[in-house]
């Protein structure tokens, strides 16, 4: 390696394992060098109260820092009314899933009555109320309804 190619190498931590990696560098290059598999997203940790950032599968520059955490994490295909849609969470709210049903054309509503159903084993099929979270897992159903009432 040449002196400027070295000086422009910082390491940092991807799933805790160290990386000598260009700087600055790409979202496709850092998961390259980490074997990150295509169902997983990869994340840059972020300090304090504030979300971890994700980093896309793209050409877009990305500046480094020395010793900077990454992580990655599998993606879980859920479906509201039969539309399929990527989430990177262990649990969804009611608000996220009546979010993601008027994202896909759904009919706005007053209220909207939620069920599921292929859930995980704490929570296989119910109906999900305003305030509530549920546990989900690859291929979980969710049914969204417009009632109506006000």
């Amino acid at each position: 390696m040449s002196v400027d190619v070295v000086a422009h190498l910082v390491r940092i931590h991807i799933n805790r394992e160290p990386y000598d990696s260009p700087n600055p560098t790409t979202g496709e290059a850092l998961y390259g060098l980490a074997q990150i598999p295509p169902h997983e997203r990869l994340y840059r940790e972020i300090d304090g109260d504030k979300e971890d950032k994700l980093i896309p599968r793209d050409d877009e520059t990305i500046h480094l820092k020395e010793d900077g955490h990454f992580y990655s994490q599998k993606v879980i295909e859920i479906f509201v009314n039969t539309d399929e849609h990527e989430i990177d969470q262990k649990h969804i709210s009611y608000a996220q899933v009546v979010d993601l049903y008027l994202g896909s054309g759904g009919s706005p509503s007053n209220e909207y009555l939620v069920k599921y159903s292929h859930g995980p084993a704490e929570n296989p099929s119910g109906t999900l109320a305003p305030g509530q979270k549920v546990a989900v897992k690859d291929g979980m159903r969710f049914r969204v309804a417009g009632t109506g009432e006000s």
